[in-house]
């Protein structure tokens, strides 16, 4: 109410206050009529307090309903809202306020997540084995065809641009489509490395093994060429009981070695009838690839995907795994950065990280960290000789600055004349930014006579190779418990991940679209400039009027 327009804020008082005097007066006249009768004051009463129960009822909850487009609705979570109290437009509010939502709710659409049975038909489906266990496992199980709307659409009514969506949601179902003891699985993790890989291995083992009763786990090692090129390993319970203390995988990991024709017949000849992915968009798109074969050639094999990527650009998921334990490391080194510009006269501590196209990390521990009074992303438009100005400035000012920089953002620091060349593709070969931004700031500051120190940390590959932390640990068991669930149900071609705080499947379609990115529209990326105090950095060719 505070921070409501002037008029709004009287307009609302005047509403409350006459409500709240009609209210008053209602039952001072009750009182008097009802002196002396206290079984009908009591009924009165009743009466009363029932009625206003009733009506938040109504004005919270009665809605009609249809079901959700690729559910056949027989379930209370296969139907979604077509009609709030009669209002098809708008969910009102206290004191006359409004959110048009009812329109986002009604075109929201159901990502729907493939399913063994559409290309096995007459699947025969056992009870789970939580149903034989003790109170509570044997009764929180998800209905097979849960859905859940997000992002809410109230949640905040000025990004209309966001179209909410249906996602399946993750959890147990009381019918599985795999008999345990003739489950035969297999774990690849394919990319670069991440903390939080050792986690995720061990909570699928963890959830197949003890959860289900499988017994015939493989892990294949060195990513997806490791399928047809390497020998496969047992792995047991007790063989991944301390891996989550480690960082990196105890599988091993490798980009690229993507054949389709020798890695189905591997998986086929091995009799593999659950694959769990684990890595980035580059290795989903694989892993999309390998359950369309798996539905193609009829097999009864289904592919399930965990995502991996500190740069936490995977669309729709809140983060993936991983990334706020990079940010924490990278916390470590800005804050060496700022020890050691704060420890020498004129110094500017200067620290890289990683983010080859989307800046999460520089910016989340930019803000975290709460010493850095510059940072650069990807996803921003720099005019180099203004940052420079703006560090003689901090230096004049201050005697000291700390500068975070994302890998990428040499894409637009760098002009041509910076360049190294171009690739095969043609695509512009660009100096390592913090090398390169380093050298820059010498050079300038020696040509403006400014006499300066410049200490620069790279922990590149440092803040990816560690454990864990607590957080990671937890959404990694989690992630890997889901996605067991979800394989043993019969869903296939699936990612798991945690929107809106609810675990939810995702279709690998959908993630592979497009990579999230940075939005410098956003409250996000204006929290982080008002944190470290820098100017608009923006070439003036490129600013918005």
């Amino acid at each position: 109410l505070a921070l409501a327009p002037r008029a709004q804020r009287e307009t609302r008082r005047a509403r409350a206050s006459m409500f709240s005097r009609s209210v008053r007066h209602f039952g001072r006249k009750i009182e008097i009529s009802l002196a002396g009768k206290p079984r009908a004051r009591a009924f009165v009463k009743a009466a009363v307090v029932g009625g206003v129960g009733a009506g938040i009822s109504v004005f919270s909850q009665q809605a009609v309903c249809e079901p959700i487009p690729g559910t056949n609705g027989d379930s209370d979570n296969g139907w979604r809202l077509t009609d709030i109290l009669g209002f098809p437009t708008k969910l009102f509010g206290l004191f006359g306020e409004t959110h048009k939502v009812n329109d986002a709710i009604l075109s929201a659409t159901a990502l729907k997540v493939d399913h063994i049975s559409t290309w096995k038909k007459n699947l025969k489906t056992e009870p789970s084995p939580l149903l034989a266990r003790e109170y509570p496992l044997n009764q929180n199980f998800t209905n097979f065809d849960e859905y859940v709307l997000l992002p809410p659409p109230i949640e905040n009514p000025h990004k209309t641009e966001k179209t909410p969506h249906y996602f399946l949601r993750a959890g147990p179902r009381e019918e599985i489509v795999f008999k345990p003891k003739e489950v035969r699985a297999a774990i690849v993790t394919c990319g670069g490395l991440c903390p939080g890989l050792n986690t995720v291995i061990q909570g699928l083992v963890r959830a197949l093994h003890h959860t289900y009763g499988v017994d015939m786990i493989y892990g294949i090692p060195f990513g997806y060429s490791g399928v047809y090129t390497r020998d496969w390993v047992n792995l047991s319970v007790e063989k991944v009981k301390y891996c989550h203390e480690d960082g990196g995988t105890i599988l091993g990991s490798s980009r690229g070695g993507f054949d389709l024709d020798k890695m189905m017949d591997r998986l086929e000849a091995k009799g593999i009838n659950q694959l769990y992915v684990i890595g980035g968009d580059g290795t989903h798109r694989g892993a999309e690839k390998l359950a369309n074969e798996a539905k193609r050639r009829g097999m009864k094999m289904v592919v399930a995907g965990i995502p991996k990527t500190i740069d936490n650009d995977i669309p729709f998921l809140d983060h993936s795994f991983g990334y706020r334990t990079s940010v924490g490391e990278a916390i470590r080194a800005i804050r060496a950065a700022n020890t050691e510009a704060n420890g020498a006269p004129n110094c500017i501590g200067l620290v890289k990280v990683m983010g080859r196209h989307a800046g999460f990390i520089a910016l989340q521990a930019s803000i975290s960290s709460r010493v850095v009074n510059c940072c650069l992303i990807p996803e921003m438009d720099v005019d180099k000789d203004k940052f420079l100005e703006f560090m003689k400035e901090r230096l004049c000012r201050k005697n000291h600055a700390v500068v975070v920089v994302a890998e990428g953002a040499g894409a637009t620091l760098c002009s041509k004349e910076d360049q190294l060349g171009t690739d095969k593709s043609g695509n512009p070969i660009l100096p390592d930014v913090g090398v390169w931004l380093k050298q820059q700031i010498k050079d300038y500051m020696k040509k403006e006579g400014i006499s300066h120190n410049l200490k620069y940390i790279d922990p590149t590959y440092m803040i990816r190779s560690v454990p864990a932390d607590a957080d990671d640990q937890l959404l990694c068991t989690l992630l890997a418990n889901h996605a067991v669930h979800g394989a043993m149900a019969g869903f296939s071609g699936f990612t798991v991940g945690k929107l809106n705080h609810k675990f939810v499947y995702v279709p690998i379609s959908e993630v592979t679209k497009k990579s999230r990115r940075v939005d410098i529209k956003s409250r996000q990326y204006s929290r982080m400039l008002l944190n470290t105090g820098q100017p608009d950095l923006t070439p003036d060719d490129k600013k918005q009027r």
